[in-house]
């Protein structure tokens, strides 16, 4: 496994002394805990783009889920689908029915989809070093650029929002062997701000699971160690200016467990990567210049010592933007240009190196016309000197009154084909084109207030046909598998999500539902892989749904949640069974002097589902963890 001691020192020494403040802090005698509100930025996420669909979480929401994975929460959404290779394993999604490598990714703007996979293992984004995140469905490649087709995760940093100092420990326990413990220290005064991260995570995942002849089995060989940390400095030499330097960094060692049919496994993968970005941001009176600079070096260490494979690859991009908004009147504009600069090395390429460079300008133009706000956005891009697909979008807005409102988009999209697709060797193709396609959705969206009961609803409908689709397969007298533009494929589908709040028991209740229908076909007939014209996508559930009940009274909070997704398609097992997963969340906060503490329990799978999501990949059954959170502030 991954080395660590240092930072498990680390982390154990910081669990000692905040515990000693605790210590001291119930000396006091107070009978009444009250909790200090929670910080809510309203600062803009991100590209703004009118008609879009989106799902936000404020640092409430996130502080809730800080000791879990992206995973937990874009499950939580009902939208998304998340394609889990079982506890500590890979996850990768699937939205509006895209595949893996459409769904983008974007940090604090920067795009961070793998150029060699064209898509991201989500089960190595720590919730706890973000401090905004959002889920945008639909195209954003006007936004974003490649690969940003069925949705687009936005997750940003922001600094302590208040001169001060903010001292926090978070540790977790639970079933399998789960290990968690997080550290942060955040500073702010006089225009500077400081903040370290640091995680550390280990599970052995040695769950037991239920084969399909009824036999049971433990799961081996599946331990996951993960470790990492984030640096952010921030610098304001004025009230117009903002400079911001970030560095992440992250280990990830795990063990590959065996499938339901290997009797077993020895396979091991490592992920390290290191991720830093510089920015400078100036305010003008009626506009904002931005200009950024990243360089990320990501690498997959592979070992499978049954078969004595080693596969070793890792990739090195450096990303700049400048970019500026203005405001005229009614006239918002925005403009700006984007280059992504690739080296690559892997032991599939044959001894090739390729290089790749990504230039674009993108811009928009946004104008209301009383009830009517427009946007009309596009982007031009040129990949190693050929010309990428004009993408243009347009965006309707129609406010009908202060709680009632409707929405449209019209939008081009296309995904790039990846390193591997275009120099795997064999099977890398160079002359594959990109997946491209125009797509279309309709949305309304409404609030209103009966008393002290507040209802919120939003409903879309939309459509999107993806022609060039990129798919592994083997041709007609071909011994290997390769990369090729064989398919189209038709995705709509239909998307509801409604909320309430009321008072409750001197507490308050929030209600959460959503439901997602997604149909996305595949309109030529394939013969390996095995794909019917007509045929729904693999691992894309037509029906998929989440309900969550929430009741708070001061320093408690109880919440129960409940997920459901519809039968998927498979490789090789025909049809995977739908299924219905429970959790519960018990949490309970102190407030001490400048000390504040809670204590929560959790529990996932309450019901005992057993369920596959991946064929052959058994996910756990019940479990649950404990944990304490402890935050110091002066």
């Amino acid at each position: 496994m991954v080395p660590c001691r240092p930072l498990s020192h680390l982390l154990c020494c910081c669990a000692g002394l905040l515990l000693q403040l605790s210590a001291l802090a119930q000396v006091r005698t107070d009978s009444i805990y009250t909790l200090p509100g929670a910080e809510v930025s309203a600062r803009p996420l991100s590209r703004h783009t009118i008609g879009v669909a989106e799902v936000a979480w404020d640092t409430t929401e996130l502080s809730l889920q800080a000791g879990y994975f992206l995973p937990d929460l874009l499950e939580r959404t009902g939208t998304a689908y998340i394609k889990s290779y079982g506890g500590g394993s890979i996850a990768t999604t699937s939205i509006r029915g895209g595949s893996a490598g459409q769904t983008a990714v974007t940090w604090n703007g920067l795009p961070l989809q793998s150029p060699m996979l064209g898509q991201l293992d989500f089960s190595l984004f720590p919730l706890s070093f973000t401090d905004e995140a959002a889920l945008q469905l639909g195209s954003g490649t006007a936004s974003w650029g490649s690969g940003a087709v069925g949705g687009t995760v936005v997750l940003n940093n922001r600094p302590l929002a208040e001169d001060g100092m903010e001292l926090g420990l978070r540790l977790l326990s639970g079933s399998f062997g789960l290990s968690d413990q997080q550290a942060r220290l955040r500073w702010r005064k006089s225009g500077w701000a400081v903040g370290t991260r640091l995680f550390h995570r280990q599970a052995s995942h040695d769950f037991w699971y239920e084969l399909e002849n009824g036999e049971e089995r433990q799961q081996q060989h599946a331990a996951v160690e993960q470790k990492g940390g984030l640096q952010e400095v921030y610098w304001s030499p004025s009230a117009r200016h903002e400079v911001r330097l970030l560095a992440w960094w992250q280990a990830s060692g795990r063990e590959v467990p065996p499938t339901t049919v290997q009797a077993r496994s020895r396979a091991f993968q490592l992920d390290t990567f290191l991720r830093t970005a510089l920015r400078w941001e100036h305010t003008a009176s009626k506009g904002l210049y931005r200009v950024q600079a990243a360089w990320f070096r990501e690498s997959i260490d592979y070992a499978d010592p049954l078969i004595a494979l080693r596969a070793y690859s890792y990739f090195k991009t450096l990303l700049t933007e400048a970019e500026g908004e203005w405001q005229w009147g009614r006239q918002h504009v925005k403009g700006g240009l984007f280059s992504n600069y690739t080296q690559a090395v892997a032991d599939g390429y044959g001894g090739a190196r390729p290089q790749e460079h990504r230039m674009a300008a993108f811009g928009s133009v946004r104008r209301s016309f009383g009830p009517l706000t427009a946007q009309l956005s596009a982007r031009q891009g040129i990949s190693d000197g050929q010309p990428m697909p004009f993408v243009p979008d347009l965006g309707l807005e129609w406010r009908w009154s202060s709680a009632l409102s409707s929405r449209f988009r019209l939008n081009r999209s296309f995904r790039l084909p990846t390193l591997n697709d275009r120099y795997w060797a064999p099977g890398g193709d160079p002359a594959l084109q990109p997946e491209q396609g125009w797509g279309a959705e309709l949305g309304i969206d409404a609030e209103h207030s009966l008393g002290q009961i507040a209802l919120n609803g939003q409903a879309t409908v939309y459509h999107r046909r993806m022609t060039d689709w990129i798919l592994w397969s083997v041709e007609e007298g071909q011994g290997f598998w390769s990369a090729n533009n064989i398919t189209t494929v038709r995705s709509r589908g239909l998307e509801l999500q409604g909320g309430m709040h009321a008072p409750l028991l001197s507490g308050g209740l929030r209600l959460n539902g959503s439901y997602a229908y997604s149909e996305a076909v595949n309109l030529v007939a394939l013969q390996l892989p095995a794909l019917a014209a007509g045929q729904q996508l693999p691992y894309t559930p037509r029906h998929l749904g989440h309900l969550s009940a929430t009741y708070r009274r001061g320093s408690l909070l109880v919440r129960y949640w409940h997920r459901w997704a519809g039968a998927v398609g498979s490789s090789n097992q025909g049809e995977l069974p739908g299924y219905n997963l429970g959790g519960l969340h018990l949490q309970h906060g102190f407030f001490r002097w400048r000390f504040l503490g809670s204590a929560f329990l959790r529990a996932d799978n309450i019901w005992g589902a057993s369920y596959r999501v991946v064929e052959r990949r058994p996910m756990p059954g019940r479990a649950f963890q404990i944990g304490f959170n402890f935050t110091y502030k002066k």
